[in-house]
């Protein structure tokens, strides 16, 4: 067996002796105390998982022995000894965190029973601690894992040249980002947990997201399509749309929306136009201007 300490505390030196050959036998490394005062000052020095104290000693009992132990190391097992008429004692016992009891006079067979017993406590706070410590750093890992990815998916959102409209399931909006802001005129205090798609969308549009969340329209898919929203200064902003309704176990949980700035697109088609016509007109004059000579 592994060698293991056990701290062994009894006023009377021919029992510390008698269960000191003992635990010797069964592998243990036995560390001796006449005095709970003494016991105390071994177990703060070598610091052992197992206590085997007498509960009747002079000057410091066993009481106070397993009341200090247990206050400097709460996961030592303690083994009381115990005699006959000790039940009021044993019931203080328990009342600290006493591991077990053997009776005087102590027998191989019970010594060796309790010492199994808190053998397999401490083997069970092991595993426990192992598996506590592991499990803490995996939830650790995990937790790392996901800050990085939320951080990449924020700066991927304020980064986005789209703008960027997030719902939760009652179409209050829960993202916003700068892209959308300029696209609205809206800033995001303004906005979000403020405002829902009701009060932002055109009613088309809102009218959508409204019909699916509440299970009047099946469609969870919206394609790009060209439209046209309302900012905050009343302008009409020609964009691109595209939307998802967003699922979790055939539940409904929240809607985004990506709008692409159509504004310069449109000037430049406009200025496009202008300049094909111009060149129309230039191609006219010079013609007529040709025939005349």
């Amino acid at each position: 067996m592994t060698m293991n300490k056990i701290l062994l505390i009894d006023d009377e030196p021919d029992i510390v002796r008698v269960l000191g050959i003992s635990l010797r036998a069964d592998g243990y490394e036995v560390i001796p105390a006449l005095s709970g005062a003494e016991g105390l000052e071994a177990f703060a020095k070598d610091k052992p998982e197992i206590v085997i104290t007498d509960i009747k000693m002079p000057g410091m009992d066993g009481i106070e022995v397993l009341e200090k132990i247990k206050n400097l190391d709460p996961n030592t097992e303690v083994i009381i000894i115990t005699g006959h008429g000790d039940i009021d004692n044993t019931i203080e016992a328990l009342k600290y965190g006493a591991s077990d009891f053997i009776n005087k006079p102590v027998r191989d067979d019970a010594l060796s029973i309790a010492l199994k017993r808190a053998q397999e406590k401490l083997d069970i706070k092991r595993q426990l601690k192992e598996y506590t410590i592991d499990l803490e750093k995996k939830i650790n890992f995990a937790t790392s894992e996901l800050r990085r990815q939320t951080n990449f998916q924020i700066k991927l959102i304020r980064s986005s040249n789209d703008g960027i409209v997030a719902t939760d399931r009652d179409l209050k909006i829960v993202i916003f980002n700068p892209e959308a802001e300029s696209i609205f005129g809206y800033t995001q205090s303004e906005v979000l947990y403020k405002m829902s798609v009701t009060e932002l969308y055109p009613a088309e549009l809102a009218s959508r997201f409204r019909d699916t969340i509440s299970g009047n329209d099946e469609t969870r898919e919206f394609p790009w399509i060209e439209t046209s929203i309302t900012s905050k200064d009343g302008q009409t902003i020609p964009v691109r749309f595209s939307g998802t309704v967003l699922q979790e176990k055939d539940e409904e949980m929240g809607t985004v929306a990506f709008f692409q700035d159509l504004r310069e697109i449109k000037r430049l088609e406009k200025e496009l136009v202008r300049s094909e016509r111009l060149a129309a007109i230039g191609q006219t004059i010079a013609g007529l201007a040709h025939g005349i000579k």
